[in-house]
């Protein structure tokens, strides 16, 4: 993702803030005046607020509260309601692996000031935030890691601590101990990135709230969102178009640059600039929307092959083989989903 110059985050997010102030006996009122900020009350994620602004914010109510760890109480605030239709997308996650790829592919609805990826690393999955914007204050870095973690909770529904959490701020002057409270593990300072490692054995079992269709449906809506924030983020517009087309039988480059009114050699070439092709996103796209149909058990597995765009049954197995490893019907075996 490349950064921006104005780098803002979804305005909803100040509704923490209210919350966890009044929590403390504080009025929300006086601290957002002196920070000269207005006390907003709308998920609506094309409503943006400046990280600078929010940095104004977190230092009025620092001070306001005595409280360094400030960021930790917004983040145990976060509703998945102000994160707007992703909210409802990572409630619907099939598996918190799920969530991670929901996070990496979507959160920049909410937040445009860092690059967000996931990766498995010696049995861990980690999700990460690298190239975090310099207006991004350190509280905005404890709310992320805390509201993440906290999501990931309440949608295992069974206890669940990280294996570590690293961050790039420094150590507060006070100590780590509000963190290694809230987080129930070793928890690391002036890191390269901001990480959250998970237990990898864990991350592809099925959640009790999965919904693949919900979570398909909120993901077209932020696609949308994220179009219309920004037109030149040609990934995600072409990814939109890809799921358009897919089960048409007349998806292909062409198709879809005609639709973004130009060449296919000019869609290739700002794809490029991204680092990826056509071909890469329409097997990523294919693969994510792969695991929520998976879930689907009234879905036959050629159902599936046609919804993706594949000629047949056939190539859609030599397609999840290299994705997952294992065939789809093996999926369904060991993620014990029987087909209706």
């Amino acid at each position: 993702m490349t950064q921006q110059v104005s780098q803002t985050t979804v305005a909803s997010y100040v509704q923490a803030f209210a919350s966890a102030l009044e929590a403390r006996g504080i009025d929300p009122q006086s601290v957002f005046n002196e920070a000269g900020i207005e006390v907003l009350t709308s998920s609506d994620p094309l409503k943006r607020i400046s990280e600078i602004a929010v940095g104004r914010l977190f230092a009025a109510s620092v001070k306001a509260t005595d409280d360094p760890y400030f960021g930790i109480a917004v983040g145990e605030r976060m509703q998945p309601g102000n994160l707007h239709a992703l909210g409802f997308g990572l409630l619907s996650s099939s598996s918190l692996r799920d969530f991670y790829t929901r996070i990496c592919n979507y959160y920049r609805v909410v937040s445009q000031s860092a690059d967000f990826h996931c990766f498995d690393m010696e049995g861990q999955a980690i999700l990460a935030a690298s190239n975090i914007g310099p207006a991004v204050c350190y509280e905005t870095q404890d709310a992320w890691v805390t509201m993440m973690v906290r999501f990931l909770r309440f949608l295992y529904q069974q206890p669940l601590d990280p294996l570590w959490i690293e961050l790039t701020r420094p150590e507060p002057e006070r100590g780590p101990q509000p963190y290694l409270d809230y987080f129930n593990c070793p928890v690391r300072f002036g890191c390269e990135e901001d990480r959250i490692a998970m237990d990898g054995s864990i991350m592809d079992d099925p959640l009790p709230g999965a919904s693949p269709d919900m979570a398909q449906y909120n993901d077209q809506i932020v696609m949308q969102y994220l179009e219309q924030m920004d037109r030149s983020d040609v990934v995600n517009r072409v990814r939109r178009y890809i799921i358009e087309d897919l089960a048409s039988g007349t998806l292909s480059k062409q198709a879809v640059a005609d639709k973004m009114h130009m060449s296919a050699r000019n869609l290739q070439l700002k794809l490029a600039a991204e680092n990826t092709t056509f071909q890469d996103t329409l097997d990523s796209t294919r693969k994510n929307l792969a695991t929520g149909y998976m879930q689907q058990s009234h879905l036959t597995i050629t159902e599936i092959a046609y919804l993706l765009g594949f000629s047949d049954a056939s190539n859609f197995t030599r397609a999840f083989r290299r994705w997952f490893g294992l065939s789809p019907r093996d999926y369904r075996i060991e993620h014990r989903i029987s087909e209706e």
